[in-house]
């Protein structure tokens, strides 16, 4: 199948395509967006139909220097034997709207057009599918009122003539931004905070892996607070950077910047930041000026050193799965790589309910849960962490024993 982007010529709806070649979205335009996308999913060449004889793409060559792109200013001598995917250069999508649009393909063996609530500029023509010209132009109403309509379930934006110049593409992708792992939580609420400062951050020309840099200080920054028994505040620092680290992926996401290092180097900082919060509260309970020397705060201090070792156990169990296993830099996808190996229907009852409170040792639902230690203290706090971290433990365990009868993770 050869991808093919119109920049010439009419659409779906008769808009004349050569009005949106200077569209952008975070200081990319909409084509080069889509032959981006493209790239990522796997294609390793693309048609762009323009009458602009030679295009560069900089940020393309730069990351996908071995992507092919056939520059024509029509598409007739690329018929050949090819299945064809046309997409207007008016159409915005992300990498899930196009993996909607494969699905599509995969399921149906005739030519069709994507429809939502009206056209979405993208036709897919099977192989042997006649098509006509019009003055070396293609006109692709023409050739969409000869096919099928095919409705998606996540169809891509297709920006109109009074569209052009607004947000209305940028913000269309910042709908659709979250990961497939985002909890409730993440979607309802962070992302209340974090998109219109991602919005703000994608203005100004600064790397990804610079905004998950600061954040990360930030998150960092909370175990010092608890040290000092300022728990509202180390709690709420902590709350703040897990808002914050959505914008690193937002803008990434948006710039087509994202990365296996910057993953890995958001993961990093992220368990930094839980390691200082837990060495925090450790040195806040075994400091006498906050806590004596009791027979129960002996106890309470002993499981807080504990919780230390216990974090490290359960984080170096879930790293050396994902190093081994996936190239997935994202702890969040654990679970889902997991099930993907020995599916959920194969596990025990026991398992299936410790696996739902997974999302209680998510940091969307573990951060704010930490403003209760304000109110609960220091003592209970920590023996219900420990308790979490012990059945994270044993549901690690059982993932492990599972996973071994499916494949040899030793190595």
């Amino acid at each position: 199948m050869l991808p093919i982007v119109l920049c010439n010529g009419l659409g779906v709806d008769s808009e004349p395509l050569k009005s949106f070649n200077n569209e952008e979205i975070a200081n990319l335009k909409i084509y080069e967006r889509t032959l981006l996308n493209l790239a990522q999913e796997g294609f390793d060449e693309a048609a762009l139909v323009s009458d602009i004889d030679k295009i560069y793409f900089k940020r393309l060559r730069r990351k996908f220097p071995d992507f092919k792109v056939i520059q024509s200013r029509t598409f007739d001598h690329l018929i050949k034997e090819n299945d064809l995917l046309i997409i207007q250069n008016n159409v915005v999508l992300n990498k899930k709207q196009l993996q909607s649009i494969f699905a599509a393909i995969q399921n149906t063996d005739r030519s069709f057009k994507t429809v939502s609530d009206s056209n979405d500029g993208v036709i897919f023509l099977k192989n042997g599918f006649t098509i006509e010209l019009e003055n070396n132009l293609t006109n692709i109403k023409k050739i969409s009122e000869n096919i099928d309509e095919f409705k998606l379930d996540d169809p891509p934006k297709k920006l109109s003539i009074n569209e052009l110049g607004t947000n209305v593409g940028r913000d269309f992708l910042f709908d659709h931004i979250s990961k497939n792992v985002s909890g409730w939580f993440s979607k309802r609420v962070n992302s209340k905070i974090s998109i219109p400062i991602s919005k703000i951050l994608i203005k100004v020309n600064i790397h990804p892996n610079i905004i998950t840099f600061f954040v990360g200080l930030i998150g960092i920054s909370c175990g010092f607070f608890y040290a000092w028994h300022m728990p509202l505040a180390g709690a709420l620092i902590l709350q703040l950077a897990t808002i914050l680290d959505r914008c690193d992926g937002e803008v990434a996401r948006i710039k087509l910047k994202e990365s296996v290092f910057g993953q890995w180097f958001d993961t990093a900082l992220d368990q930094i930041s839980y390691f200082s919060m837990f060495v925090g509260i450790s040195m806040c309970m075994n400091n006498p000026k906050y806590f004596l020397f009791t027979y129960d705060h002996i106890l309470y201090k002993q499981l807080s050193i504990l919780n230390i070792l216990l974090y490290l156990i359960f984080l170096t169990t879930i790293l050396f799965f994902m190093l081994r296993r996936t190239k997935n830099g994202s702890l969040a996808y654990y679970p889902s790589e997991v099930d993907k190996i020995v599916p959920m229907k194969s596990r025990s009852f026991i398992y299936k309910a410790m696996s739902k409170c997974r999302f209680l040792l998510k940091r969307e639902f573990f951060s704010p849960a930490m403003i209760l230690v304000v109110l609960i203290g220091y003592e209970t706090a920590t023996i219900i962490t420990t308790v979490f971290l012990l059945g994270g433990l044993i549901h690690q365990t059982c993932d492990y024993a599972a996973l071994r009868k499916k494949i040899d993770i030793t190595y």
